[in-house]
């Protein structure tokens, strides 16, 4: 329902002067959501719902914070670049945004108890389309159509492992947010018509969960020596119900007229993803992950869009991590790679929007006596979209760079 007007954006293509921001399908939705803010998780493919890290945070699973040996502290920002393609023409926008932080510490190693907190983005929307448009029943005008903000989530929560190795965790997440979508027509000088806007304002917040497990080693059942660390991890955040208040404001000739609805119930679907993790030797860890969200399910009230479906997103990643005892730069280098393919939540006149991405990154390490730090990059290009059907093919490069600092702050007291 709130879509309808500006699906006019993805029919006037061909006459688009400028573009400017992030992707032009954040329009639609809650916009492009996250799966997860490291560079080192961001490079093995967004995912790693199985790897339980001592010198990384996520927030993709509860249950990967129970090895954590350190308190632990990562923040960074994502430098975003987009090339908008249509059949007639191509533009190149870019952006940047803070990807968040969190903090994690152990409180009891033997038993993988740890407490994590963080704020992260949940959804970002950025985009700005100028188009010329003509109609027999109005002069000639340009419509601007622009989008901006996106939801963030802040989290607190737990992980425990269980006598026989398999991990638990869960998290309290808050979310809150505001998208604003705003359309503005300008007509010339000599026109007899006079510009307008149209500028509709949603306000969320709501209250829910997420919940994990790591499996134990299983590598034993194989009877390899060098295959070992062999892992399932599943994340689960059920479907929420967010408020969602509605500001609709409409500026003319005779001034601004401001509307507001009463808070509507937006249900947020829910997430799963399943992840398997495994070191051949101590150096090379490769991942597999796949996590899909009904986002055909999401509805504001008691509408829904037909310009949504169901996310599923498959990745794939591999990491060389050096000895401890290497002591050259270069050898000291953490390296990273990673292929995905998503169906986005996106879909056009019976058109699919897919995204087939690569990735790779690196973290180079910053040593401080008494500390583990890294500085983690990682880069993705991927394609989304089609120029088919007079829509958008987009091609997207992202950079990511992250900072995690580690430092011994709670010592244990022997009894």
């Amino acid at each position: 329902m709130r879509n309808k007007i500006l699906l006019l954006t993805f029919f006037l293509l061909q006459n688009v002067l400028l573009a400017s921001g992030g992707s032009v399908y954040t329009r639609i939705g809650l916009g492009e959501l996250t799966y997860n803010f490291s560079a080192r998780r961001f490079a093995l493919g967004e995912l790693g719902f199985s790897i339980a890290d001592r010198d990384y945070l996520s927030y993709a699973n509860p249950a990967s914070w129970n090895q954590l040996l350190l308190t632990r502290f990562e923040t960074g920002f994502m430098v975003n670049s987009v090339k908008q393609n249509t059949a007639a023409t191509s533009v190149f926008n870019s952006n940047s945004y803070y990807t968040g932080l969190m903090i994690g510490f152990p409180i009891d190693r033997q038993n993988g108890i740890s407490f994590a907190a963080g704020i992260v983005p949940y959804s970002n929307v950025a985009y700005e389309l100028i188009a010329s448009e003509s109609n027999p029943l109005v002069d000639p005008h340009k419509t601007t159509y622009k989008g901006d903000g996106g939801i963030f989530k802040l989290f607190f929560g737990t992980s425990y492992r269980l006598p026989f190795g398999v991990s638990l965790g869960a998290s309290f997440d808050y979310y809150n947010g505001k998208i604003n979508n705003s359309t503005s027509v300008a007509f010339g000088d000599t026109s007899a018509f006079h510009n307008a806007s149209f500028l509709r304002e949603f306000s969320y917040h709501g209250i829910g969960g997420t919940f994990g497990l790591i499996s134990n080693d299983i590598s034993s059942l194989f009877g390899e020596s060098d295959f070992k660390d062999f892992r399932i991890g599943l994340s689960f955040s059920p479907q929420i119900k967010l408020s969602s208040d509605t500001t609709i404001t409409f500026t003319s000739l005779v001034g601004d007229s401001e509307f507001k609805s009463g808070a509507l119930k937006t249900k947020l679907p829910l997430r799963l993803g399943i992840g398997a993790s495994f070191k051949v030797t101590d150096n090379y860890l490769f991942t597999l992950d796949y996590m899909t969200q009904s986002m055909s399910k999401l509805e504001w009230g008691s509408a829904k869009s037909s310009q949504l479906q169901d996310i599923s997103k498959y990745s794939f990643g591999v990491e060389y991590t050096p000895s401890y005892n290497a002591v050259g730069f270069f050898e000291q280098l953490s390296l990273r790679g990673g292929i995905s393919y998503e169906n986005t939540p996106y879909v056009f006149s019976g058109t699919t929007i897919n995204q087939l991405s690569i990735y790779c990154g690196l973290s180079i390490p910053l040593k401080f006596e008494y500390s583990i730090n890294s500085l983690d990059i990682g880069f993705q290009y991927g394609r989304r979209g089609t120029t088919d059907n007079k829509l958008i093919r987009e091609d997207l490069f992202k950079l990511n760079f992250s900072l995690s600092f580690g430092e011994l702050w709670f010592i244990q007291s022997e009894r």
